[in-house]
């Protein structure tokens, strides 16, 4: 059974070229969340969260201990 082609968003977002979206954008502001990256790019957050493990970047978060 073959689905008919359906018009809109691909569902397939993390492409190459998105992932060097999400590169580009980490890289000119690293305090960026994924919050605004995927408002930037008009992109869903768990996409982005999977580019930016593509890229093989965490979140790494320091508290000021006392």
């Amino acid at each position: 059974m073959q689905e008919d082609p359906r018009s809109g968003q691909p569902k397939i977002q993390r492409t190459d070229a998105n992932v060097d979206r999400v590169r580009t954008l980490v890289h000119s502001d690293r305090r960026s969340d994924v919050r605004i990256i995927a408002g930037e790019i008009n992109m869903n957050r768990e996409t982005v969260t999977d580019c930016k493990e593509d890229l093989g970047m965490r979140k790494i978060s320091t508290k000021t201990v006392p």
